[in-house]
């Protein structure tokens, strides 16, 4: 989830922008969560911006062998099917988490892919791993995964 998405809830970025934010506790909390960090190609994490996740893109672009699609004037992405699994956890834990609203599309449709792409071994192992470390869980992957 991008400080775009997380920031514009919080007094901080309401107040005088993102810079701001960087002083905030709260901010730098959720900045710094473990379950938040995913690996990214830098020109497909540029093209995706802080656009909205969607399946209604009707292009594919290649990047690389990343298939994703982009809309630039709807301001909407639609990763591959293999990213999806861990995007929705990630929306879904962060907005469980530190009350970040989501919009009632984003919400259904994340819960949906939740349900369709069920946690791979790696997801699993990492999730174990970041709860060693952070000390906390994410509960849309524990349910998935073998303890």
């Amino acid at each position: 989830m991008s400080a775009e998405n997380f920031g514009r809830y919080l007094t901080c970025r309401q107040a005088s922008g993102h810079k701001t934010c960087k002083k905030d506790a709260t901010f730098n909390q959720i900045e710094r969560d473990m379950r938040n960090f995913q690996a990214a190609i830098g020109e497909v994490n540029g093209y995706r911006s802080n656009y909205r996740y969607s399946l209604s893109t009707k292009e594919f672009n290649q990047y690389g062998k990343c298939k994703n699609a982009v809309d630039f004037k709807a301001c909407i992405f639609q990763p591959r099917d293999e990213i999806r699994e861990m995007i929705t956890r990630t929306y879904l834990y962060m907005s469980d988490k530190y009350k970040i609203n989501l919009s009632n599309q984003e919400k259904k449709q994340m819960m949906f892919w939740n349900k369709m792409y069920a946690p791979e071994n790696l997801e699993c192992k990492r999730h174990a791993h970041i709860a060693k470390v952070q000390g906390n869980d994410n509960k849309f992957v524990t349910g998935w995964c073998p303890q």
